[in-house]
């Protein structure tokens, strides 16, 4: 499998030059029509990237090979749209929530239900990750208090 991350290191970390906010993990192999086809873009899920070997993008031991792309971080905004476009949240992609960068939940949290959340798109992408992944926002940000 190809390793995932903004920085290809294996991880959805967040990095100050990450404009896209690539913190959302998910399996882009899951379903039939994938992230790309139903976000309208370029189809690079189903392209190949550098394997990844678990030594969390460690140079040593890569033998330079490419693997399909299968779990994938991917942006935040975009994948809210995701979620609307793909008909609710039932019809994504697999969520891969142990890879999720917890950025993302906190930026839903603060945006759900305020006026900057439009079409419903973010309170509907946290209530998503909170029932795909058996979470509560609220209890996880609260044990992270610089998140806040």
């Amino acid at each position: 499998m190809a390793l995932t991350g903004y920085t290809r290191n294996g991880s959805c970390i967040g990095n100050d030059d990450d404009s896209g906010s690539h913190h959302i993990c998910i399996d882009v192999s899951s379903t039939e029509e994938n992230f790309c086809t139903v976000t309208g873009q370029p189809d690079w899920c189903s392209s190949t990237s550098r394997c990844d070997t678990g030594n969390n993008g460690s140079s040593s031991n890569h033998d330079n090979k490419d693997c399909p792309i299968v779990n994938w971080c991917v942006c935040q905004w975009a994948f809210a749209s995701y979620i609307s476009k793909a008909g609710g949240c039932d019809n994504i992609q697999n969520i891969q929530c142990n890879a999720i960068n917890l950025q993302a939940l906190s930026a839903y949290a603060a945006l759900a239900d305020t006026s900057d959340d439009v079409n419903g798109e973010y309170s509907t992408a946290l209530r998503c990750i909170e029932h795909r992944c058996s979470v509560h926002s609220s209890n996880v940000l609260n044990t992270l208090p610089t998140l806040r």
